[in-house]
This record gives C-alpha cells, structure tokens and sequence, in this order.
C-alpha cells in the first residue's frame, strides 16, 4: 500500500571536510563514567557493545510506537525523551579517472536519563552522550575518524529550526539560503560535497515507526533515498572532483533490539532503473526481516518477510571476524534476482561502537549500487580509536 509522501524542498547541501581531526579522551573521571554508562561495560552477554547499547529496555524513556507519525522538520532535531537517534548520510561516489569511493556520516546522541532537559543550567552534566563518525572508503582501503562529547556544555546538540547538528567543528547545517552545509575536519581524508534530493521523504514501515521484531522494539524512521551529490574528494595529497548518488537516514528509539538479538544487516541500494531499496535482516531467535521498495516516481511500499528472500552467500574472514559481504536478494513479484557484493577489503568502522559500513555493488536482474552495515559479528572486543 503506498502512502501520502511529505515533499523535502529543493535544497543544496554542502560537505566540507578538510583534513585533520583527532578523537577526544575522557578529561576527567566523571567523563570516564559517562563513556562506561554510556557502552555498557559491565555486560555478561558477551555480546558487541553496539548491540548491547542498542538493546537496552528504555526504563524510563519514551518508546517509539505506531501511531506516533514524523513531523518535518520538527523530528530532523533531537528527541531527549527517547534514548538512542542518529543523523547518517552514504553515498557512492566516482572521480573522473574512473576511482571509486564511499562516503559515510554519522551523529549519534545516546541518552543516559530522560529529557527535557529544560530549565537546566548548562554545565558538564550526564543526561546524554554524542558521538560523530566520519568514513571514506576505496577498493581495498577504509579510513576512519571519531569524536564524542557529552551533552550540557554545547559542545555538542540537533536542532530543528533551522536545522543543525553538530559536535565541535563538525556540523550540518541548513544555511540562510536554504541549503544545508557540513563541514567535517578527519585525520587522513577530506571531502567536499554538495547534495540534491531527487525524491522527497521515505517514511518506513507504519506511517515512520520500523519494527524491529515480531513482539516489540523497533525506531521512528525516515530516509531521503536518492541524493544526487557532486564536490571533491582528498586523500594522500591528491584532490578528485566527484559526482555520484547518496541517502540520508534519521532514526531514534528507545529500545532498538531485544534481547535475544545479536545484530542486523542492512542495506540501502539505488538501481539502475531508477528504483531504491532499504532492507533490514535482524538476527535473532528468530531472523526478522523488513524492508521498503521506492519505485523512480517516489512511490514506496513496506515490504514483508513473505514478500522477498535475502540469502547470504559469500563470507569473508574480517578483523573482527567472519563476515557475509556477497548477498541473493529474491523478490519476483517485483521482477529482481539480485547479487550483492561488497568492495574488496575491510570496512571496519572500529570505534567504540563498532560495526562494518562498506559500499556494495549490484548485478543480476538490475546494476546498481549502495552500501552494507553489518553489527555484532565478530569478538566483543574494541578498539579506543
């Protein structure tokens, strides 16, 4: 069944990101407790501390649920009554000498107590966690950057009107001509992007709520699906001027996954034909599987477990261990028979939240591209990049 789409205005959105940016470390013991509040040290399960802190029951916070509906621009700003959101941008570019790279941004904010927080002072104070995520991958190779910061102070918040989210001196932000701008400061890359949305806004699964399981938990969720992105790409003293194609996720939550869930795979994919695809695997007891398919014109339908099969095909021996980077995807009565297939190498993001992000190639039935995210695969170690 499709449904009435909200229009995104016609907008130009700028990425700047010169070179240089270092993580931040805990400067105080408080600061230290916030980080181990924050990513569940203490857990038993053994399970990958992204999972664990997507996994939690939300006492005390507000659960996202169907019914409640996205308001524009109201949700692109933070939800302090809800424990976990995220801001997150992909896309797969090309230079004119035919090199090919991965573009990744994200902006968490976790909360540790429930919101508002108005009437407050400001102040260090632990009601919530951000953290910013920056990537840019190539054939073979994958580099990545991190900052976090803790709520209170400014150093770190969303905003609506107009909208911003930033942490330091990284920041997207809707300019004074409508546009918006991020700029992003990495140790080893830099990129600068300007982004187009050719479809408006996707609302997932019921009206924007995107179960997660059978019997519970899921995330208020919208995506801009097809972004048509042209700037320049740095790396290794070398500037490339690319085009290319992007989507834009926001998602926030309280209870992300259950218990028995050990982690997801995702895909986003943009097809020759014009038409996109977001498809969600959930690892479980049970394997739950949602989905949404955007036809050319913007029109979308949820999908359901019965209305595709998703296989893992190819596995590959990782960093963090044995991964599934080659995929089926079976759906006829859409006419697609499918083949996924991640670049060659690593994608890694191997911060404290860690978990893969890899762009992924597409042939079969139709060519096109995207990107996968895989978490909880792997020992529960991690890295303090």
């Amino acid at each position: 069944m499709n449904r009435p789409i909200t229009k995104w205005p016609s907008v130009a959105v700028e990425f700047a990101f010169p070179a240089h940016a270092t993580l931040r470390k805990p400067r105080s013991f408080g600061w230290l407790l916030v980080a181990v509040l924050l990513l569940g040290c203490g857990q038993d399960d053994g399970r990958d501390e992204a999972v664990a802190t997507l996994s939690g029951d939300g006492e005390g916070f507000r659960q996202a649920a169907p019914g409640m509906g996205v308001q524009l621009p109201d949700d692109l700003g933070a939800h302090r009554r809800f424990r976990l959101e995220w801001w997150y941008l992909t896309a797969n570019l090309q230079a004119a000498d035919g090199s090919a790279f991965g573009v990744q941004w994200t902006l968490f904010r976790i909360g540790l107590r429930p919101g508002p927080y108005d009437g407050r002072p400001p102040g260090w104070r632990r009601d919530e966690v951000w953290l910013a995520h920056a990537a840019l991958s190539q054939p073979g190779e994958h580099r990545f950057d991190a900052r976090w910061a803790r709520g209170g102070s400014g150093q770190a918040g969303a905003q609506s009107t107009p909208f911003r989210a930033w942490l330091d001196d990284w920041e997207l932000a809707q300019q004074p001509d409508g546009g918006w701008a991020l700029s992003t400061r990495a140790r080893d890359f830099a990129y600068a992007l300007k982004l187009q949305p050719l479809l408006p806004v996707v609302l997932h699964g019921d009206d924007g709520f995107s179960a997660k399981s059978a019997g519970g938990g899921g995330s208020m969720y919208f995506s801009y699906p097809s972004l048509a992105i042209n700037g320049s790409v740095e790396v290794e003293g070398r500037r490339l001027a690319v085009t290319g194609q992007g989507w834009f996720d926001r998602e926030w939550s309280s209870q992300y996954l259950l218990p028995d869930q050990q982690g997801w795979d995702w895909l986003s994919l943009h097809l020759d034909d014009g038409r996109h695809l977001m498809l969600f695997r959930i690892r479980g007891d049970e394997t739950y599987h949602t989905g949404t398919l955007i036809e050319a014109d913007g029109r979308y339908r949820t999908l359901q477990a019965s209305d595709y099969r998703l296989t893992p095909q190819e596995f590959r021996d990782s960093r963090f261990g044995r991964v599934p980077v080659g995929w089926r995807l079976e759906m006829p009565a859409a006419g697609l028979d499918l083949v996924i297939t991640s670049w060659s190498g690593d994608y890694w993001n191997a911060g404290r939240l860690r978990y893969w992000e890899g762009p992924v190639v597409v042939s079969g039935s139709q060519d096109g591209e995207g990107y996968l995210e895989m978490t909880g695969y792997g020992d529960s170690g991690n890295d303090d990049r």
